[in-house]
């Protein structure tokens, strides 16, 4: 690592605006320390100006070498969405730098995000104290639909976007043994989706993998910034994104509690959040009129069929939260169909 810091040097200080540099020539590369991270994700270094407390950029390095594409895709797509989204992308997001090759190892520096986790600056609050909860939440569905919004383009005809989810609903067919009521509940679902994709006109950048840690604010400000894109990708569905945040939040809820069958304890959280705070959030988000966001039970059972199949799919391997993710669309098929 001590020859990637030296290259990572060297590159920063060699970016140039005209004949200014952008960034000091004595950028000092700091690797943080993440060794209880899973194996797919990525090693991450700060750079820091001299003399200064915060960081300036940030570099990201995969653990695994043939994961680099996920760099290459969150590169690509921040690139995307501040040629999108103009001024505005500043408020929101990391501002692409570079993606680079030194040798073997693929790296993508960013901009720094001042700011704190919700995961941190909220430890004691979210999803627990359910006031504090509700006007978060209400403002991250606020920020969400800025972005959807400011990405939505007109979707060009025969997409085959549309037909993204019809083959993640094979391969969970394909993956897990369902039983005649799960298989109905699927076929279901995709023809629900179906009808509304066929209906709608836009198409958005969704981030993919929207949950609370993936959210920063700074301190004495309203905004809040959206990190770690390595997952979006274009879609005429904003499900993902909107219903994952929520789910994501039982699921954190019930892990502290130590649940064993998490599952049911995550329906239950969430059917315990149906009469307040997933209205109130909802209601943030609003209706769109150009691109999809399927109802409740819908939407939530098309997350659990991302979630299920994604390590499988894009890893090749099984991981633990997947037959969780599994049985929770299991669960949500008793829900009614008239959210």
């Amino acid at each position: 690592m001590t020859a990637l810091i030296h290259d990572l040097s060297t590159f920063t200080a060699s970016l140039r605006e005209g004949n200014k540099s952008i960034y000091p020539a004595s950028t000092r590369w700091v690797m943080v320390a993440n060794g209880d991270a899973d194996l797919n994700d990525n090693v991450i270094f700060f750079g820091f100006e001299q003399k200064k407390l915060d960081p300036i950029l940030v570099a990201k390095a995969p653990r695994v070498p043939q994961n680099d594409w996920m760099l290459k895709i969150e590169y690509d797509r921040l690139t995307e969405l501040w040629k999108l989204l103009g001024q505005t992308a500043e408020s929101y997001l990391p501002k692409p730098v570079a993606f680079k090759q030194f040798g073997n190892q693929s790296v993508l520096i960013l901009s720094y995000l001042h700011g704190e986790s919700l995961t941190r600056i909220s430890r004691g609050t979210l999803w627990k104290d359910m006031s504090y909860t509700s006007a978060l939440a209400v403002k991250v569905a606020h920020s969400l639909r800025v972005l959807d919004d400011g990405t939505a383009r007109r979707l060009e005809v025969d997409d085959p976007i549309l037909r993204d989810f019809a083959s993640k609903a094979k391969r969970f067919q394909e993956l897990f043994a369902l039983s005649e009521k799960e298989s109905q509940g699927l076929a279901e679902l995709l023809d629900f989706a179906n009808r509304r994709y066929a209906a709608a006109t836009h198409k958005v950048l969704i981030q993919g993998d929207f949950w609370h840690g993936n959210l920063i604010q700074e301190p004495n400000h309203d905004e809040l910034k959206f990190v770690d894109w390595q997952f979006a990708r274009w879609s005429v569905d904003v499900s993902l994104d909107v219903y994952f945040f929520i789910m994501t939040g039982a699921f954190t809820v019930v892990r502290r509690q130590g649940e064993e069958n998490l599952a049911k304890a995550v329906a239950a959280q969430l059917s315990a959040w149906r009469s307040d705070l997933i209205p109130a959030y909802l209601n943030a988000y609003g209706h769109p009129e150009n691109f999809v966001l399927l109802p409740l039970r819908y939407g939530m059972l098309s997350c659990c069929v991302e979630k299920a199949i994604r390590s499988e799919v894009e890893f090749g391997y099984k991981h633990p939260d997947d037959l969780m993710w599994r049985n929770l669309f299991t669960e949500l098929l008793d829900w009614s169909r008239d959210d």
